[in-house]
Formats: C-alpha cells, sequence, structure tokens
C-alpha cells in the first residue's frame, strides 16, 4: 500500500508590523489631551482681561461670566439669563463633595464643566466606533475635537457650552445608533430619550434646536414607518420634553430663600421671565443690516473655524465632512450630522452678536471631526494599508492643535484680574461697616467669591450698580469701591476717564470722594473736613494745603499716604510727583505721578475750604531706592516745569504692613 504523502503545513499569514500602530498613536493621543487639560484646567478664580485691544477683547468674551458661575456653582446660586437651573443644580451637588476633600471651589467648578466635556468627547468616541467599528479611529477623533479651542476653554473652565455640546452629541449618538430599529417599540424609545434630552438642552441652552434638522434626517424614515402609531409616540414625547424646563422653579425658589448670589428678580413672575426669556440681551440680536454686514459676519465665522482647527485642520473638515456627505459607507449619518451644523452656522452668520459665536459653532467643529472620521473609514473600507498613515495623521493634528493653543489657553485660565481684586480686599478699612460697591461682573464676582465662597473677607458687604447708595449711608455703612469703577461710571466733574457723567449725582446727590487705602475710594455724600484740633498743616500753592504725610511698607510695595487740604477755595489745579530715589535725586526714578489727587478722580480746584482729601501712592520696594521724594508742580508757558516745594521720607522709617 502506497505510503500517503503528507502535506505540509499551509504557512500563516504574515501579520503586518504596523498593524498596532493606530492603537498606539490613539493611546498617545489620548495622553496628549488628557496632559493638555490638566495642564490648563482653571484652579483659581477667573480674571476679565482689561478690554484694550481685539485680543483682549475675544479673551475677556470667553471668561467674563466665568467668575459668576464660579460663585453660583459653590453657594447654591443663579446665573445670569436664562439661567441655566438645571446646570447650577448639578454643578452644586457636584461641587460639594469635591470641596468636602480639600479641593478649591474654583477648580471644583472647572472640573464640572470637565465632567461634561467628558461626556461630549465619549460620546463622539462612542458613535465613530459603533459606526465604523474602529476604536482606535474614535480615540483619535475625539482626541482632535478635544483639542479644538473652544471646546477645549469651554472643558476647562466654569461654563455652560460644555453640557450644551454634550445634551447635543449624546442626542445624535441616540439617532444614529446603528442597532437596528426593530419595530414601533425600539421607535418610540429612541423618540422618547430624544425628546427628554432636546427638553433638558433647550431648557438648558436655547441653541441646542439648531441640531434638529439633523436629528429629524436621521429618524425621520423610521418615523415615517411608525407613522400609524404617532399618537402613542408624539403626545408623550411632548410631556417629556416639557420635563426639561421643570429645573426654572429653581430660580424663584432661591429668590424666596433669599439665597446669597441670585441674578435679577426671579421671585416675581415678570422678573423670572426676564430670565427666562433671556430680554436682556435683546439688543444684540439683531441681523445684519447690509449685504457688507452679512459678508463680515461670514467672515467672522470663517476666522472662527480657522481658529478652532486651523486652516489646514478646517479644509481637512470640510473635505472630510462632505465626502463622507456624499459617498461614504455611512453617508446618511454624515448627511444628519452635517445637516446638524447647519443650524448653527447659520445662526452665526446672521445673528454674530446674540451669544459669544465661538460657543455657538462648537457643533460645527465636532461635525467636521465626526466627518472627517468617517471619511477615514470610508478610505480604510478600500485601502486598508492605509491605517498607520491617517492615525499618524490624525495624531499629527492634534499635536498641531496642542501646539496653536496651549499658550492661549493658558494666559486665559491663568489670568490674575480676579486674584488681584481679592488681593485688593485687605486693603479696605475693617472700622464701622465696610461695603464695596463694584459694578456687575468679573471683578464684583471675584470679590464675592471672596466673601460668600473662601469666606475670607466674609465682613465685607459686597453691593453692585444697582444698590441704594443713600440708604447705606444711612444706615451707617461705609461705602467703598476701586478706582477702576470710575471708567464705567464717572463722577459728575472732568476726569482724565472723559466727560462729565451724571449716574453718580443722580443716586447719591453730593458727591464726594477721598481715598480710604492704597487703591480704595470712599464715597461721601459731605465734604471730609479736618478736625478743629488737626495741625493747619503746610502751605503750598494757590491756597492748597499739606496737612500730613507718612510711609508704610510691606514686602514688595512702599505706600505713600498723603493728606491735602485748603485753606481757602484753591485758584489752581497742579499736578502731584512722587519719586522713589536714592539719597539723591535720580534723573529718571520710579514713580506714581498724579494730575489730580485720589487716583486722579478730585481735582484740586474742587477742594472747599477746610476739607481733607487722603491721598495714597503705591510704588515698589526697591534695594537702593531710600527715599520718597513728593510734591506739586505744573508746566509753565515756556515749557519749563515749576515746583512747589517737595517733602522728603526716608524709606527706613516706613511702618511695616500699616495702612
Amino acid at each position: 500500500m502506497p505510503h500517503a504523502q503528507s502535506i505540509p503545513p499551509h504557512p500563516p499569514a504574515r501579520r503586518s508590523p504596523w498593524r498596532r500602530l493606530p492603537g498606539l498613536l490613539a493611546l498617545a493621543a489620548l495622553a496628549l489631551l488628557a496632559a493638555s487639560t490638566a495642564r490648563t484646567l482653571q484652579t483659581h478664580i477667573a480674571g476679565s482681561f482689561v478690554e484694550d485691544g481685539a485680543a483682549s477683547v475675544l479673551k475677556n468674551e470667553y471668561i467674563k461670566d466665568v467668575s459668576e458661575i464660579q460663585v453660583a456653582l459653590n453657594v447654591w446660586g443663579t446665573i445670569h439669563h436664562t439661567g441655566y437651573p438645571l446646570f447650577a443644580i448639578l454643578g452644586n451637588v457636584f461641587t460639594l463633595p469635591l470641596r468636602a476633600v480639600g479641593i478649591e471651589p474654583a477648580a471644583a467648578a472647572s472640573l464640572y464643566a470637565l465632567a461634561w466635556g467628558a461626556v461630549a468627547l465619549a460620546g463622539m468616541a462612542a458613535l465613530i466606533w459603533a459606526l465604523t467599528g474602529r476604536p482606535a479611529l474614535a480615540a483619535l477623533a475625539a482626541v482632535v475635537a478635544g483639542l479644538a479651542r473652544s471646546i477645549w476653554i469651554h472643558n476647562v473652565v466654569a461654563e455652560v457650552y460644555s453640557m450644551s455640546l454634550a445634551i447635543s452629541v449624546v442626542m445624535l449618538a441616540i439617532a444614529l445608533w446603528p442597532a437596528p430599529w426593530a419595530g414601533a417599540w425600539e421607535v418610540r424609545r429612541r423618540v422618547w430619550w430624544l425628546a427628554l434630552l432636546g427638553g433638558i438642552g433647550v431648557a438648558h441652552h436655547r441653541a441646542v434646536a439648531f441640531i434638529a434638522p439633523g436629528l429629524l434626517l436621521a429618524i425621520g424614515p423610521h418615523l415615517w414607518a411608525a407613522r400609524d402609531r404617532w399618537r402613542s409616540i408624539l403626545f408623550p414625547a411632548l410631556g417629556l420634553a416639557l420635563v426639561g424646563f421643570v429645573p426654572y422653579l429653581y430660580l424663584p425658589l432661591r429668590a424666596w430663600q433669599d439665597g446669597a448670589w441670585v441674578y435679577g428678580d426671579p421671585g416675581n413672575l415678570n422678573g423670572l421671565w426676564i430670565e427666562f426669556t433671556g430680554r436682556e440681551a435683546d439688543r444684540l440680536v439683531t441681523l445684519p443690516g447690509s449685504v457688507a454686514g452679512l459678508a463680515d459676519n461670514v467672515e467672522s465665522v470663517a476666522r472662527i473655524l480657522i481658529a478652532e482647527l486651523t486652516l489646514p485642520g478646517l479644509l481637512i473638515g470640510v473635505t472630510g465632512l462632505g465626502a463622507a456627505m456624499l459617498g461614504g459607507p455611512q453617508r446618511r449619518a454624515a448627511r444628519a450630522i452635517g445637516l446638524s451644523a447647519a443650524g448653527p452656522l447659520l445662526f452665526a452668520m446672521l445673528y454674530h452678536t446674540a451669544v459669544l459665536p465661538e460657543a455657538i459653532l462648537m457643533p460645527v467643529v465636532a461635525a467636521l471631526v465626526l466627518g472627517t472620521a468617517l471619511a477615514v473609514d470610508g478610505l480604510l473600507a478600500r485601502r486598508p494599508a492605509l491605517a498607520p498613515a491617517l492615525a499618524t495623521g490624525l495624531l499629527a493634528w492634534a499635536i498641531a492643535l496642542a501646539a496653536t493653543h496651549t499658550a492661549y489657553i493658558r494666559e486665559l485660565v491663568t489670568e490674575p484680574t480676579g486674584l488681584h481684586t481679592i488681593e485688593r480686599l485687605r486693603f479696605v478699612p475693617r472700622e464701622g461697616k465696610p461695603a464695596l460697591m463694584l459694578p456687575w461682573g468679573p471683578r464684583y464676582a471675584a470679590a464675592s467669591y471672596a466673601r460668600l465662597v473662601t469666606g475670607e473677607h466674609a465682613d465685607i458687604l459686597m453691593v453692585d450698580h444697582k444698590a441704594d447708595y443713600p440708604d447705606l449711608l444711612a444706615r451707617d455703612y461705609r461705602l467703598y469701591t476701586l478706582p477702576e469703577t470710575f471708567y464705567t461710571y464717572r463722577p459728575p466733574w472732568p476726569t482724565p476717564y472723559g466727560p462729565p457723567a451724571d449716574w453718580w449725582r443722580e443716586r447719591l446727590g453730593p458727591l464726594h470722594l477721598t481715598s480710604a487705602a492704597p487703591g480704595i475710594v470712599q464715597i461721601l455724600s459731605a465734604p471730609p473736613l479736618a478736625e478743629t484740633t488737626d495741625p493747619p498743616g503746610e502751605a503750598l500753592a494757590y491756597g492748597i494745603v499739606q496737612r500730613a504725610a507718612w510711609l508704610t511698607c510691606d514686602a514688595e510695595s512702599i505706600f505713600l499716604h498723603v493728606i491735602w487740604g485748603a485753606d481757602r477755595q484753591p485758584d489752581g489745579d497742579p499736578s502731584i510727583f512722587v519719586h522713589l530715589t536714592g539719597d539723591a535725586p535720580a534723573p529718571d526714578p520710579p514713580n506714581a505721578d498724579s494730575r489730580h489727587p485720589v487716583y486722579g478722580l478730585v481735582p484740586f480746584a474742587r477742594l472747599s475750604p477746610g476739607e481733607a482729601v487722603r491721598d495714597d501712592f503705591t510704588l515698589p520696594r526697591l534695594p537702593d531706592k531710600t527715599q520718597v521724594r513728593f510734591g506739586l508742580y505744573e508746566q509753565a508757558a515756556d515749557g519749563s516745569f515749576v515746583n512747589y516745594g517737595e517733602t522728603v521720607l526716608p524709606v527706613a522709617g516706613c511702618e511695616e504692613g500699616g495702612r
């Protein structure tokens, strides 16, 4: 019997050495996202930026409301229109245990926003994975979206927009999830979930409604197939949508409870309606008045999208979404995603100033990244060998976004205006009952954070521009503010800040100002008068008298305190020089010169006989500077300078820690 020939075993198929590369690159991208987020998470009270240029204005728009939200999320407060009640309720629940374990309250509020951001990015990754079956692609695309500028910013600061994006993404995932739409029950279940989340989303932020066309495109065929059951589907859906507005009861409830931080007047129906509708912003909801205005809006939207994704990234996103919509294996999903972005895009072009356009365009950015991922999936279906190259390209895009945005976002989250405001509160005199007036805004919120949240300045009553100042003074409060306030609300006489204004006079009647401490202005309804027992002081010029002068200091600064007065109505208005020098005058010493006393707010010519106005100046503490020299001067007609006396105070004699 012949021996059977043995058949050699089939050699195993050679596996590509690059097969693991996409997964490894996805892990590297996730590490990049985690590191970038951790490095830029805002951990202290937000600043505000001085609006002195286009870049500063833009940064201020990103963070102008953050400090308000940082307070509201830690004291069961309410937020500006349109209220965001569910965001506030869940935020206070979220921050409470974090504060209990020692996390800074401001950082806890940022982590709350990050939690919503994580939901949004995880939802994007889950949807891509479900549609394509490619986990590495899902992770890489989610990282690219997470490093887009506005999505990144709103994941690391306490703002409402990460919740808006999270709700929008989850709704897209429900509508596009590839599990079979098995019968009417599956249609009902998806529609009801969409109705519930849609009501919650629109109640949270009205712009969530803009993605509705994309959702309708996704579920429309299935809803039409179940049209004989519409009544049983749509009526319950309407009720579920209305559930999202129930949290608005939180606003009047906190007002009735005299909550520590309540925006507006939601305790009555009119105030609640104003808050609910956002009527305060009606002036911003305007169409462009001309074709040129519309063109400007379109150009601005294009610049924003370039800033979000970089110019090459925007071109990739537009090309990818377009390709996925036209011919990819997931073109139906891509079309729904593209249509969901059309509403926000159109709104940003037509009503560009109504809401922060960068935030409104976040769903557009997400759609471009989702579309690109679907286009990559279609390309890999035809050319699997391209997987390493395409994964490398997505990682390079993520690295480019991180490199482009890190410095900008770091500057944004570390801007110290809020911290500086709190630091200055230590100068507010504590005699009597101190009340600090600041206009509603970032500085007011920062000061309130120190009073209501951390408690470090709990003894100062905070009041805003709507307070009853005569009533406060009648109740023996001492009313203070910061000099910057007068950039917004000007005193009723000409100052370097602009023409006369009646704002203060309308609220106080007679108005008088004096410095109460370095960087602190006291607001009075009567002129501060010298004590009859005080020495007459040194006569300088034009009837102006220097009644007293002394130095105090701390580790970093020297503070000069001067009491000016008048023995008659001054008939001149000289300027003040304040120089920090060595034992001999220096040609260019550090100085704190001022055109008028009290931070430039009170001309000498306004002083009345017997008045005593305090003036404070801050100079740096330098090892080679030993004297503070100050006095009055003016420029003569021939251009020369005339000094009226000079007082020299030794730095060595300053009182440490004094005020």
